[in-house]
């Protein structure tokens, strides 16, 4: 016999009786809870503990004994109470939460931050079960999905993203937008902590309502959505908020708070464009400005039916090439020779009433850019393949989404249509834009670094035209920055502007980075532009954007410029 044999138990057979089926399938039970907690709460529905187990001392501050008669939400430290009750109401009402992240006064002991989960049990005299465990780093550990850092919730785009993946693989659930009016004078009566605590109960209460404990959202500073069971008591939701806000109000006034729900499976529209209007509605909502109960007194499902409808005629749009695209200039401001275009989206006859800004954020907010994107790109392709028949073609700038750099499958398919079309080598660069936020900035630059190491020039439109700018600078390998038009208008008139413009312009160069200026419309502005050391520039100086450019060379000038334009080196 070896040793391993020696130590190993003995057989059942030889071991001590075992326990009768009843205790023995308890003693699984309190296995399993323990599997993944510290310790397991039973309550009464009104939350007075009636028992519990494990390592109640470490987790609560209390032992076996002492835990039994308290009220489960007086454990928690002063701020937390309200939100563990609460959720006890919750439970006791049959819904479930999940993973809540919960500060706890210990007696003699330090505060620490535990993880409950609760459910009821209607058996059991509908008694409520809770696990606990000691959590070793700070607050809820989130997984997935872009977080505001207040609250723990979702993000707007990482809320977008996971209804649709919800409603796409055929789970039902119910929408909910609130609002908070009166939220952004009650910040104005706060301080910082006290904002920080109420944001973060907000955002507990809302993630523990919601499926699977994680489908909220803060869409804005008085709004948030989640989706939640179709049975979940709204008004309940509605009256925790409230006190939640009245509580940490110093004069005690609080919040009013309204909502505006819609059934997903309730909807009278079919298909999959469903996911997509959903996502849709909620960027909008999100953007809305004025007055919150007048955004939320809307009636969604209507708006969600139009939604659909919108999107079946963009895609109809997408799929026949429906639009046109109009080139205009970008010449070097030294020699005002044309360097290259840019393809600009016109959809002037398209069924759909929208100027070629609100069609672009509609495809993004709907998830249709990636297939517009792609459809541009062949198009501008086609375009490029007739003119070289004619000689060399000045190369084009192609508008690229920040949505679409950063999707594996929208860089795949845009690298094969480039290989397919080897004429485009050469005469096609990418200019990404930041009319969507890029969200994965190492994903978008491995995109980018492919894109180069196969030939093409990347350029990093709107530059300083957001608070992510010189993040993107430093994080994305391009080729040119094209400085958003607003700095080049107030620069003009501005020291302070001119100051910066020349500092963006330096720093470009410094990386080895050509500057692109746009909205140029006189010769005071050109001027200006090449004292400050701007490489390129675009605008009605030049060019005006021409359905019919000529792209092998040919283009109209203008009385401004010099000389017709001809491909020269890539700066």
């Amino acid at each position: 016999m070896t040793v391993a044999q020696k130590s190993r138990p003995q057989s059942a057979k030889s071991s001590a009786a075992k326990p009768d089926n009843g205790r023995y399938e308890l003693a699984r039970l309190l296995a399993f809870a323990f599997c993944a907690a510290d310790a397991l709460v039973e309550t009464k529905p009104n939350g007075e503990i009636v028992y519990s187990s494990g390592a109640t001392r470490h987790v609560f501050g209390h032992s076996l004994e002492e835990m039994k008669g308290q009220l489960l939400d007086s454990l928690p430290a002063k701020e937390d109470r309200a939100v563990l009750g609460a959720l006890l109401g919750q439970v006791a009402n049959g819904d479930r939460f999940q993973d809540v992240p919960i500060k706890v006064s210990r007696p003699e002991l330090d505060d620490i931050v535990i993880s409950i989960s609760g459910y009821q049990v209607p058996d059991l005299s509908n008694h409520c079960f809770f696990t606990a465990r000691a959590m070793e780093t700070g607050r809820d550990v989130a997984s997935g999905g872009e977080r505001d850092s207040a609250t723990g919730l979702l993000t707007t785009d990482g809320f977008g993203d996971s209804v649709k993946a919800h409603v796409e693989g055929g789970d039902k659930g119910e929408l909910t937008f609130l609002g908070l009016a009166g939220m952004s004078d009650l910040v104005d009566r706060l301080e910082g902590d006290e904002h920080q605590g109420l944001l973060r109960r907000l955002g507990i209460l809302l993630k523990a309502a919601s499926v699977g404990g994680d489908m909220a959202a803060q869409l804005g500073e008085d709004r948030f959505g989640f989706l939640h069971k179709p049975d979940l008591d709204i008004a309940g939701i509605e009256g925790q908020i409230s006190e939640f806000a009245r509580d940490a109000d110093p004069k005690g006034i609080g919040v009013s708070v309204t909502s505006n729900s819609v059934g997903v499976e309730n909807l009278d529209v079919k298909g999959q464009d469903v996911a997509q209007a959903l996502v849709y509605t909620i960027q909008q909502v999100a953007r809305a400005g004025g007055n919150i109960s007048s955004v939320l007194s809307e009636n969604i499902a209507e708006q969600i039916g139009e939604t659909v409808g919108k999107i079946a005629q963009i895609k109809s749009i997408i799929d026949a090439g429906q639009f046109d695209v109009a080139f205009q200039a970008i010449v070097s401001l030294k020699s005002r020779k044309a360097h290259h275009f840019e393809a600009l989206l016109r959809v002037d006859d398209c069924p759909v009433k929208m100027n070629p800004f609100q069609f672009v954020c509609f495809a993004e907010d709907t998830g249709l850019i990636c297939e517009l994107d792609i459809a541009v790109c062949r198009k501008v392709i086609s375009r490029i393949i007739s003119a070289s028949e004619r000689g060399n073609v000045i190369p084009i700038a192609v508008n690229i989404s920040g949505h679409s750099i950063g999707s594996t499958e929208f860089v795949e398919e845009l690298r094969a249509l480039l290989a397919e079309n080897p004429e485009s080598h050469g005469s096609v660069l990418f200019e990404i834009t930041e009319t969507a936020r890029i969200s994965d900035l190492e994903k978008a630059n491995t995109a980018i670094r492919a894109l180069r190491a196969d030939g093409f020039h990347v350029c990093l439109d709107d530059f300083g035209s957001g608070e992510s700018a010189f993040e993107y600078l430093r994080e994305l390998e391009v080729d040119f920055v094209k400085i958003d038009g607003k700095y080049v208008k107030d620069a003009a008139t501005s020291d302070k502007d001119k100051a910066f413009l020349v500092a963006m312009s330096g720093l470009c160069r410094d990386l080895g980075i050509a500057t692109i200026a746009e909205f140029i419309e006189d010769e005071i502005t050109l001027e200006f532009l090449k004292e400050c050391g701007v490489a390129y520039g675009q605008g009605y100086l030049f060019h005006k954007p021409d359905v019919g450019a000529d792209l092998a060379g040919n283009i109209n000038p203008g009385k401004n410029m010099k000389r017709k334009g001809t491909k020269e080196s890539w700066g």
